[in-house]
């Protein structure tokens, strides 16, 4: 037991030295700082909640130790919560058991855009009720100042006894669907989580291959013979299988979540195809593996390479695996995407193919691997890709997950009455909500590109140009720089054309190509739209529709009524002389709470009333309640046309 012990800690020290050598700033906030707030209640440190009932501390914390007076000074010169005269600011009964990260800190996947999800476990019955919200309180406000500071971090706190039989009432739960993720989020805990501070997870002692009674019985046989002290340790339970109706649930998400962040979401739906694909009654979870790996070597199969501790790696691992299911399957190049994935997810955030050090040790540890894409070169290059390349690999990777959703989707049948108990109506109802109002094609919907993401596809040069073309009046856009003349040589540089300039605008937006730091440019032509004209109108559909997080949306959002949440009214946009004429050209886009945005046309002020009407009754928007601007472009019947409106 005391060498499993000793390579557990080993293992875990690894894990913290990777994320240091990644980013030294960010794992002393991570390791160090947030811990120490987290044990910390005093006035003038981030994280305090003015109420002496606040519940705060981590146990078997060391803050003197981990936090020494030096780095102390760093972040908080001004700070007399270690003066001489005060009164300790740590707590005599700390409610925190354990603090882990879970997810890609610390593995090959870490990148310069990767967020932080600390697993915060405590014990309901101990805090109480309030207990909770002040703690949730205290953890939003250290969110915030982390933020602040330029690092991205979330909390979600988990009663242990809850967790321990699956039942996750937290903001754990709102996220991924209920019933659709609980055994497989504890899995990615298992099999990715760092030990911050407090207590290990019970879990790495007990063997693997147990049913749950015997994992029970196991535990209770540790406890009689005293072979451990439990007050150590926290008992999360354990995984002996996950049923297969809640990885078709699980699938359903990981659809949901590629439409924010698809190279990660490739990699779990492909791991998620694996374990449906197996034919056997106990599934090869990935948890069980790592937990080979680190403390029960010898129960690896004969043929296993054991690894030294410091190159268990849970990303690089498990995509090796999944590679090699692909390849013995023979489904397409679906090998190929995963190592595509695992290579765009580890250099996300990348500014630059020269940042060295860290591209150089991702080259060396995939090609150790065999997981380096044959086109590495071309790949490191994205930010500085064509927009028709770069909407070619997004198809590609929204291909491969609507193709293998697909292959799955039969599979639900052969366990059909599974998951009656696994997969809740309300479940499927707020997944499929989620996937409709991405894919969907209605009426007047402006339409989401399978791209990448919204951020890798952002330009920053736009050129916009207009032609008559038989007749009518086209508008293009072009990336980067062009006049007239550069254009007619340029044409595999067109990113879209319209005859409408307010639904190409809109549609550049929502899609991430174009945002607030884009240069636009005209050509010459022959309309009266001009540059700032454009200009105007790209800036304020950017202020006002921010760029939709899919994943954001909450699960009681989607159950609720579609409702208009905002809208933008657009008056002669082309300077067409309005008086003496019944002809009032407008346009109104509007954004529901599903991230759906619509586009709609008028060519009279009736109509355009009758729309402002329905939008305050049937929806409550209007400038009162301030979901409601109206643009009118600089022309001179401007103020002839706010008094229309007016009356």
């Amino acid at each position: 037991m005391r060498e499993r012990l000793i390579r557990y800690q080993t293992y875990n020290k690894s894990r913290k030295i990777k994320a240091i050598n990644f980013h030294p700033a960010k794992a002393t906030l991570l390791f160090k700082i947030i811990p120490y707030l987290l044990h910390c209640n005093y006035p003038d440190l981030p994280g305090y909640v003015d109420d002496p009932q606040c519940p705060f501390g981590i146990y078997r914390f060391l803050p003197e130790k981990i936090v020494d007076s030096e780095l102390f000074r760093r972040y908080f010169p001004d700070s007399t919560a270690r003066n001489y005269k005060t009164s300790s600011p740590y707590p005599r009964n700390p409610c925190i058991h354990s603090l882990k990260t879970i997810g890609s800190i610390g593995t090959i996947a870490q990148s310069e855009k990767s967020d932080c999800d600390f697993w915060v476990s405590i014990r309901l019955e101990e805090i109480g009720g309030k207990g909770v919200t002040l703690l949730e309180e205290k953890c939003k406000k250290i969110e915030k100042w982390a933020l602040e500071n330029g690092f991205e971090v979330y909390f979600f706190l988990m009663d242990i006894d809850q967790t321990r039989e699956n039942k996750f009432s937290s903001a754990a739960e709102e996220e991924s669907a209920g019933s659709a993720l609980k055994l497989l989020l504890k899995d990615e805990l298992f099999r990715t989580h760092i030990l911050v501070a407090g207590k290990m997870l019970l879990w790495w002692l007990i063997p693997p291959g147990l049913t749950e009674q015997g994992y029970r019985d196991y535990v209770e046989q540790l406890i009689k013979k005293r072979a451990l002290n439990l007050d150590n340790f926290i008992d999360l339970g354990y995984l002996s299988d996950i049923p297969k109706a809640e990885i078709f649930g699980a699938c359903l998400w990981q659809l949901n979540k590629a439409l924010d962040s698809p190279f990660k979401s490739v990699i779990k739906f492909a791991y998620l195809e694996l374990l449906l694909k197996h034919r056997t009654n106990i599934l090869p979870l990935f948890s069980t593996k790592i937990q080979c790996l680190v403390t029960f070597p010898e129960r690896l199969p004969k043929n296993e390479v054991k690894l030294p501790l410091n190159h268990i790696d849970p990303y690089l691992l498990l995509a090796k695996e999944l590679v090699a299911f692909y390849q013995k399957n023979k489904i397409k190049d679906e090998d190929d995407l995963i190592r595509q994935c695992l290579f765009f997810k580890t250099l996300e955030g990348t500014k630059s193919e020269k940042d060295g050090r860290h591209l150089q040790t991702t080259l060396a540890l995939m090609e150790k691997w065999d997981l380096l894409p044959p086109n590495y070169e071309q790949l490191i290059k994205l930010h500085r890709w064509d927009y028709k390349d770069l909407l070619a690999l997004g198809s590609r990777v929204h291909a491969y997950l609507l193709d293998t959703y697909n292959r799955l989707r039969w599979l639900r049948k052969s366990f059909q009455d599974e998951t009656g108990r696994t997969i809740s109506d309300r479940d499927l109802s707020i997944l499929g909500k989620k996937l409709f109002s991405f894919y969907d094609v209605k009426p007047d919907k402006i339409p989401y590109l399978h791209t990448l993401s919204r951020q890798s596809i952002l330009q920053s040069d736009l050129t916009f140009h207009v032609s008559r073309y038989e007749g009518a009046v086209y508008y293009y856009v072009f990336q980067g720089i062009h006049d007239v003349e550069s254009i007619r040589n340029n044409q595999q540089a067109l990113i879209k054309r319209e005859t409408d300039p307010i639904f190409l605008v809109i549609w550049l937006v929502i899609n991430g190509i174009m945002q607030k730091k884009t240069n636009i440019h005209l050509t010459k032509n022959f309309l009266s739209v001009n540059l700032s004209d454009l200009q105007y109108l790209s800036d304020i559909i950017i202020k006002i529709f921010p760029l939709f997080n899919f994943s954001q949306i909450t699960a009681s959002e989607l159950l609720s009524q579609e409702k208009v949440t905002m809208a933008l009214i657009i008056v002669n946009f082309e300077t067409e002389p309005v008086k003496g004429t019944p002809i009032l050209k407008s346009a109104i886009i509007t954004v529901n709470n599903y991230g759906e945005y619509f586009l709609h046309h008028y060519t009279t002020l009736v109509q355009l009333k009758n729309a402002m009407r329905l939008l305050l009754t049937k929806h409550f928007v209007s400038r009162w309640n301030h979901n409601l601007e109206i643009y009118i472009p600089e022309q001179p019947e401007k103020y002839y046309i706010q008094s229309l409106l007016e009356k």
